[in-house]
C-alpha cells in the first residue's frame, strides 16, 4: 500500500468518526491536506545519475529481444522532493540514456504497475539530450576545434528543432492521458560549463556548447508551452556552479572524459538546483495546499 493511499484510508476513517459524534468532534486543524501523488520520467537527469553509486531499476522487467538496462542513482532530485512533506513519490521510471522518444514506454509500465493514474498530481520529465546525442557534441567541443565543435553542435540543434519537439508533444501527452489531473513539469538542462573551465583554453567550444544547450531548453519551452506542461528553467540555478567554476555542481573527471558520472549534476546539484526549481516554479506549496 503506498503512503497516499494508508493517509486517505486513515484520513477517511477518521472523518467517518467526526461525523458519528458530531460537529464539535472535527476540529480545524485536523483537516490536513495530503501530499502530492508524484511520479517522475526521463533520462538520467531524473534517475539521478552522479548523485551516487548507479543501480538497476526493478520497475523493468528484463526482455531478451532488447535488454536496455534502466539506471538510476540517489540522491537526485526526485529523491530530494520525495522527502518533502507535501510530496509522496509513488514511483521514478526515469532511466539514464533514455530518450524523449523512451517516455511513452515508461508512461505506459507506470501506468501498467498501478503508480500513475488519475490520483496523480505532480509529474517531472528531462528529456530531450539524448535524443540530440549530446554525447558527440559534448566531446567534439571538449576534444576539437572551435570549427568541429561549431559543425557538431549544429547538428545537434537541427535534430533539437526538427525531431525533438514532436517527441516531446508525444511525451506529454501521453502523461496526460494516463494522468489527467496531473501538473506536468518539464525540466530543462544547465550550462554544463563555467567560463573558467581549462583556464579559458576551450572557451570558444565551451560557449558554442552552452548556447546549444539553450537551444535545445527552448524547444522544451515551446513543447511545454503548447502542452499545457509548466516548463522549469534551472539555467539560473546552477549559474556560477558549471565545470570549472570555484563551486561546481556538476561532476567531471578530466582524467576519464567518458566516465559515466560526469557531466551530470552532483548531489548538491540536484538538491539546490533543481529540487530548488521544480518547488519554486511548480509552486508546490501552492500546488499541495
Amino acid at each position: 500500500m503506498r503512503k497516499s493511499t494508508a493517509r486517505r484510508i486513515s484520513a477517511a476513517a477518521a472523518a467517518a468518526v467526526g461525523l458519528l459524534a458530531g460537529p464539535a468532534a472535527i476540529p480545524a486543524a485536523a483537516q490536513e491536506d495530503e501530499p502530492l501523488d508524484y511520479v517522475a520520467f526521463g533520462d538520467s537527469y531524473t534517475a539521478g545519475i552522479g548523485a551516487g553509486i548507479p543501480r538497476l531499476s526493478l520497475l523493468y522487467p528484463i526482455d531478451p529481444a532488447d535488454p536496455t538496462p534502466c539506471y538510476q542513482a540517489s540522491p537526485g532530485y526526485v529523491d530530494v522532493l520525495d522527502a518533502l512533506d507535501d510530496i509522496d513519490l509513488a514511483v521514478n521510471a526515469a532511466c539514464a540514456g533514455w530518450t524523449a522518444a523512451d517516455v511513452p514506454f515508461q508512461v505506459a509500465i507506470a501506468a501498467d504497475a498501478g503508480h500513475l493514474n488519475s490520483e496523480t498530481d505532480l509529474v517531472t520529465v528531462t528529456a530531450g539530450a539524448n535524443d540530440v546525442n549530446f554525447i558527440n557534441a559534448l566531446l567534439a567541443c571538449l576534444t576539437r576545434s572551435e570549427a568541429e565543435c561549431r559543425t557538431a553542435v549544429d547538428a545537434a540543434e537541427a535534430v533539437a528543432t526538427t525531431v525533438v519537439p514532436a517527441a516531446l508533444t508525444t511525451a506529454y501527452e501521453a502523461i496526460e492521458a494516463e494522468a489527467e489531473n496531473a501538473t506536468i513539469a518539464a525540466l530543462g538542462y544547465p550550462h554544463l560549463f563555467a567560463s573558467e573551465f581549462a583556464g579559458g583554453a576551450l572557451v570558444e567550444n565551451i560557449g558554442i556548447f552552452n548556447a546549444g544547450t539553450d537551444t535545445l531548453n527552448k524547444v522544451i519551452r515551446n513543447a511545454a508551452k503548447s502542452s499545457g506542461a509548466v516548463y522549469v528553467e534551472v539555467t539560473d540555478d546552477f549559474a556560477g556552479h558549471g565545470i570549472g567554476s570555484s563551486e561546481p555542481w556538476i561532476n567531471f573527471n578530466p582524467a576519464d572524459p567518458t566516465f559515466g558520472s560526469n557531466f551530470h549534476p552532483t548531489a548538491e546539484g540536484y538538491a539546490k538546483g533543481y529540487a530548488a526549481a521544480v518547488v519554486e516554479e511548480v509552486e508546490i506549496d501552492e500546488l499541495a495546499h
